[in-house]
């Protein structure tokens, strides 16, 4: 595919951004994360910019495309249901039957959200695994993100994906607060009507790989936007008389938040740029950017969090959802244990 232009992209980001900034303002997006109606509309002005239609034709928006707009939702700690959005497109934007048909087009109308279950794809054993028998889905399934307020549920299940309404019989949704803010949910389906939509396995695990790298794009913005917070903070806090960013130990905190989010950023961008380019190799760049970003954006985290003293732990404040945020995605899929795991069988072959 022809990439975007740096200029294209930048123009895409100061969108996204700015959208963000007037529709999902920092000072209130504490309170309305926990409100459905709330974050329903502002996926609907998304979707209005085109953001709901991700994923669904490659050539125009490819992977870079889909990790700035997370970076941007990570950084404005916005919990826009694009997750979900992305994985149905990536695999039914070809697909011939009317149902998934329509589904898109509500999708890319904003008029839909979906939550994404990854199943036996998930990395994690604790998320679950699906059964589809006939057209009854029966699983129970951990990690959901997005569930409170979607209108479908999209889940890996074997060889395809299962599609349920989430006002369908059998379906039952437990918030389970953590670290995520809104909270992650143990959705269980019973014998839940769903229509199953054949995908190959290699197509799902693609996808569940791109959906790993959305969410570190998601922690990049959110450690960027902390980083950004503790220098500002570092300019007017005084400690025995003088700015805490003259001392040398709050410079070298800095400096060192720095080099490992352009690294994560570089890493990131190199694995998205190999997909979008076709190079065979990108599963390997993926697994290697996860590797390094997860580490270096946990103590990006930890660093802005430390320099930005009491104010790190004022819930009020906007900083502790950020660092709510990079923990949380960092810790899903398997984290950085997976993705080291996925390198060490690249390099060494598979453990006997």
């Amino acid at each position: 595919m022809e990439a975007l232009s740096d200029t294209d992209r930048d123009l895409l980001r100061r969108s996204i951004r700015e959208f963000l900034a007037a529709r999902w303002p920092a000072e209130g997006a504490v309170e309305r994360s926990g409100e459905t109606q709330t974050v329903t509309a502002v996926w609907r002005g998304l979707a209005d910019q085109g953001l709901g239609a991700l994923g669904a034709n490659m050539a125009e928006a490819g992977l870079r495309e889909i990790a700035l707009a997370f970076e941007e939702l990570g950084r404005a700690s916005c919990p826009a249901p694009l997750l979900g959005a992305v994985a149905v497109n990536l695999a039914f934007a070809t697909q011939q039957s009317n149902a998934m048909g329509a589904l898109l087009e509500d999708l890319h109308q904003g008029k839909a959200s979906v939550a994404l279950a990854l199943g036996a794809f998930d990395g994690d054993p604790s998320a679950g695994k699906a059964e589809l028998r006939g057209d009854a889905l029966s699983a129970k399934l951990a990690f959901v993100e997005g569930a409170q307020a979607a209108t479908h549920f999209a889940v890996f299940a074997g060889e395809g994906i299962a599609v349920a309404t989430s006002d369908a019989p059998g379906v039952t949704i437990k918030a389970t607060p953590g670290l995520a803010v809104p909270s992650l949910s143990e959705v269980t389906f019973d014998n839940t009507p769903a229509i199953r939509v054949a995908v190959p396995r290699e197509t799902l695990a693609d996808i569940a790989l791109m959906v790993r790298l959305a969410c570190a794009s998601r922690a990049l913005g959110a450690a960027q936007r902390s980083f950004e917070m503790a220098v500002e903070h570092a300019k007017i806090r005084k400690q025995f008389g003088q700015f805490i960013g003259q001392f040398q130990a709050i410079q070298h905190k800095l400096a060192n938040c720095l080099i490992s989010l352009d690294g994560a950023r570089m890493t990131l961008e190199t694995a998205a740029t190999a997909r979008d380019g076709g190079n065979p190799d990108w599963r390997t760049f993926a697994s290697s950017a996860l590797a390094f970003a997860g580490p270096a954006l946990r103590t990006v985290s930890i660093e802005s969090h430390r320099a930005l003293g009491a104010i790190g732990y004022a819930e009020e404040h906007e900083a502790p959802r950020h660092f709510r945020r990079v923990h949380a995605d960092l810790a899903r899929f398997g984290g950085v244990q997976r993705a080291r795991a996925e390198l060490a069988e690249f390099l060494l072959g598979p453990a006997s």
